[in-house]
């Protein structure tokens, strides 16, 4: 089956099977950190162990996939490991964030925005305000991390050490602070595992903002991307579209990363 010079409107393009089916076979070795019996790729393939056979042999000899030292298992080979080498190195990450804040603003006309971590702390690198710009406007540079999503989100991903000064520092001024910087990464994490994503919303100004996490290939923390409203306009309920909006723009910048969500 070879693809057609020419595509009709409204008709999918037509592709060779045979790559297709290939790659089912990849992704189902990806899928294990260590060598498989051939009985369970062809299963995890939803191939019959004869057919994936077949297909093994010619992914062993291009070194896509390569046969274990135990008898009748297969591993990726060292040709997807130089494929996946050559594909981080072509990521342009802030471009691909930039893109996913974009789409983001766009189905849910709220403010959006991409955070990294740096030594100094998370800092939003950009940003594209929603329809209801009003007193919560979105600014890119430094931003805490006790009273905004993101920096939630930086607190339950990165390794205490890295997050404890800064949470303490910006406890420091309020009523038990040290007790509450404490607990902060505790109940942030729990958060985060629970649902997903991480949300603050302060009483006093009615400020409410939402992040989740965007992983990369060694299942660390890449970016935040983050939603801000105020509690009447921003949706936070696992169940509301502008979180579902969220988790799946997170879920595609994780994608292009060949990303390892943790949680």
């Amino acid at each position: 089956m070879v693809e057609t010079r020419k595509n009709q409107p409204g008709k999918p393009r037509r592709g060779i099977q045979s790559v297709e089916i290939a790659y089912r076979l990849l992704t189902a070795l990806q899928s294990s950190s260590q060598s498989l019996a051939l009985k369970d790729v062809a299963a995890l393939a939803g191939m019959t162990p004869s057919a994936a056979n077949n297909y093994l042999v010619s992914l062993v000899r291009t070194g896509l996939a390569s046969a274990d030292l135990k008898p009748g298992c297969y591993k990726l080979g060292p040709s997807a490991l130089a494929l996946g080498m050559s594909a981080i190195q072509q990521i342009d990450g802030f471009e691909l964030m930039r893109a996913e804040v974009t789409a983001l603003r766009d189905a849910t006309q709220r403010s959006s925005a991409v955070t990294a971590w740096t030594d100094d702390g998370p800092v939003s690198l950009f940003k594209q305000n929603g329809e209801n710009r009003g007193a919560f406007e979105m600014r890119t540079g430094l931003i805490p991390l006790v009273s905004t999503a993101a920096g939630k989100v930086f607190v339950a991903c990165l390794p205490e050490a890295a997050t404890r000064q800064l949470v303490a520092d910006e406890f420091s001024d309020l009523p038990k602070g040290k007790a509450a910087a404490a607990g902060y990464r505790a109940d942030a994490l729990r958060e985060l595992q629970r649902k997903k994503y991480c949300t603050v919303h302060r009483d006093a100004s009615g400020y409410a903002s939402m992040a989740a996490p965007v992983w990369d290939w060694n299942g660390e923390i890449r970016f935040t991307i983050s939603l801000v409203g105020s509690v009447t306009t921003l949706q936070m309920d696992k169940s509301s579209a502008h979180v579902t909006a969220l988790l799946e723009s997170a879920s595609r910048a994780t994608a292009s990363f060949g990303g390892k969500p943790r949680f």
